[in-house]
């Protein structure tokens, strides 16, 4: 399936590249270092978890323009429903802010993957543009000839 927007899926790429880098880093030092006395996630770990998914809205407009539905739908299966189900049903347990980290820790392997993919879509945009640069002026030459 050809690439719609090469513009678009490099702001992606980029998105992507912030979204697998800083939030996993940042969770691990405000959840370890500077974890509460009460025994509840930091508000520093909550404003991270909230936004590293705000880049969900831009992935899935992205996702619609390249007609990549399989992603969406994987989107909505592993990391919004669980994440509407585990803040809505185990919020009150004693363990809740280890249930809570679990979408977020799908949702960076998600990123990661499709960060893998973005690549290879680009990659492959990239070739099928090469390779019709050099069709058309195998084609110029041959008509030169």
């Amino acid at each position: 399936m050809a690439i719609q927007n090469i513009e678009l899926l490099e702001k992606l790429k980029q998105t992507l590249d912030l979204e697998v880098t800083y939030p996993p880093v940042l969770i691990a030092v405000s959840f370890f270092i500077f974890q509460s006395v009460d025994n509840s996630l930091p508000v520093l770990t909550m404003l991270i978890i909230a936004a590293a998914k705000m880049a969900i809205p831009f992935i899935v407009y992205v996702l619609i323009k390249e007609k990549k539905f399989g992603w969406i739908l994987s989107l909505l299966v592993f990391i919004v429903i669980p994440s509407v189900i585990i803040y809505f049903i185990i919020r009150e347990s004693i363990f809740s802010k280890y249930f809570l980290l679990i979408p977020f820790i799908i949702f960076f392997f998600y990123c990661l993957l499709l960060k893998n993919s973005v690549r290879d879509w680009l990659a492959e945009a990239q070739a099928r543009e090469e390779r019709e640069e050099m069709k058309s002026e195998s084609a110029k030459l041959k008509l030169d000839e």
